[in-house]
């Protein structure tokens, strides 16, 4: 439900500056999203097994985003990359 009310507010077109909760820095987001990646068809370049990849996607007050994709190891061999 929280998440409903962020992106409402941040849909605003009135152009009103959207107030920040008591707090909070204007660089930090307010709204962090995590998808998974469906497409990614790649292995895992220490053990050979499938790779899995999410995205997150940070919003910020003033309608910016930024996404960094993280890939990781399908099993628990510990590898991982962000970029």
């Amino acid at each position: 439900m929280a998440d409903l009310v962020v992106r409402s507010r941040l849909s605003n077109t009135a152009g009103e500056a959207i107030p920040l909760p008591p707090g909070m820095r204007a660089d930090e987001p307010v709204l962090v999203t995590v998808y998974p990646v469906l497409d990614y068809f790649s292995t895992c370049p220490r053990c050979g097994y499938p790779a899995e990849a999410s995205a997150t996607v940070r919003t910020y007050a003033d309608g910016g985003t930024t996404s960094e994709t993280h890939v990781t190891c399908g099993m628990p061999c510990g590898w991982h990359r962000v970029g």
